[in-house]
């Protein structure tokens, strides 16, 4: 909880620059994979690359958060009425904004006071320290975006569990200028 906590208290202040969301979106999956085996992790991806401006550390961070408490969720389904976890990433543009949506099959988010999770502290995990998501939320601000929280179903017709939403804002999306590129400007 201290951990949690010092992370919160010490945000450090995004870092912005030229990076692929969907390569960021792709290495996190990635090592989530690794240390869930036993849950399919799934990415649709409506532009590959998906360039912007954002703290790479940052959302890599946040998304994760997220990816974690999807696993935890699957986990706490009773035995008698799992299925094969997955948990699936959606990442692209709407309304000029960077998108990452993530569903998972787990428990869901409860309907009551469901916002509150939001704050700090707030959880209904018994282990939970309740700054997770207002880690999460917290980053997402500071890239002029947030956090929302909805039903699976909703997304996804006949889901079960949660889907989370994460939304920023891409700043300016630039393409990075590449080796190639450069010693070809200096010809």
């Amino acid at each position: 909880m201290v951990d949690e906590f010092s992370k919160f208290a010490r945000m450090p202040k995004p870092v912005m620059t030229s990076e692929d969301v969907a390569d960021t979106v792709r290495q996190v999956a990635f090592l989530m994979r690794v240390g869930n085996a036993d849950i399919d992790i799934d990415i649709e991806l409506t532009e590959d690359p998906m360039l912007a401006r954002f703290d790479r550390r940052l959302i890599s961070q946040a998304l994760t958060n997220i990816i974690k408490n999807a696993a935890e969720a699957i986990a706490a389904v009773p035995q008698a009425d799992r299925q094969r976890g997955r948990i699936r990433i959606f990442a692209a543009r709407e309304d000029k904004d960077v998108v990452i949506d993530i569903v998972d099959n787990g428990i869901g988010l409860p309907q009551e006071n469901r916002n509150r999770l939001l704050e700090p502290y707030v959880t209904t995990r018994e282990k939970g320290t309740g700054l997770g998501l207002a880690i999460v939320g917290r980053i997402l601000e500071e890239h002029g975006g947030g956090i929302e929280l909805y039903d699976a179903v909703d997304k996804i017709p006949g889901a079960r569990g949660a889907w989370v939403r994460m939304r920023f804002k891409p700043e300016a999306t630039t393409v990075p200028v590449t080796e190639p590129a450069l010693q070809k400007a200096a010809r």
